[in-house]
């Protein structure tokens, strides 16, 4: 479900790709989908993808692969699977710099608990790569 915060949030990133191309319409082409769609994610009645919420972040000059990481972990949050995620890109992010932004765990919490996370980092940036390309290379 949308959450009227997340429709917030993503009304900002819009209006800052949006801002770069100069209309709703032309973000929607950039973006490879319907205005439509593009309206039904300003007003809450679809949900955006992670992959189209990094996407709308490359267009907007911001880190898609943050945009990523973070909106993944917001389509999960309150879940087991949101709770490991969490785990493990919040630690990929302490090291690499990336804010997973509204999501609650402690930095701290977060860096104690997660052996191995250079190999998260790798691994993360690599899949990031493979779903921004909307492909499936032979590592996935």
């Amino acid at each position: 479900d949308v959450t009227v915060s997340d429709t917030k949030e993503l009304n900002l990133l819009i209006d800052r790709a949006k801002a770069i191309v100069g209309s709703d319409a032309a973000l929607a082409r950039s973006l490879g989908v319907l205005p439509q769609r593009l309206a039904n994610w300003r007003n809450g009645s679809a949900t955006c993808a992670p992959e189209d919420q990094a996407l709308i972040a490359s267009i907007a000059g911001l880190d898609p692969v943050a945009e990523l990481a973070r909106a993944v972990v917001r389509k999960h949050e309150g879940t087991a699977k949101g709770d490991a995620l969490m785990k493990a890109l919040g630690k990929a992010s302490l090291l690499t710099g990336v804010a997973l932004g509204s999501v609650g765990a402690s930095a701290q919490q977060i860096f104690s608990m997660v052996p191995g996370a250079t190999d998260l980092v790798s691994t993360l940036a690599h899949w990031t790569q493979c779903v921004l390309r909307l492909t499936q290379c032979a590592l996935c």
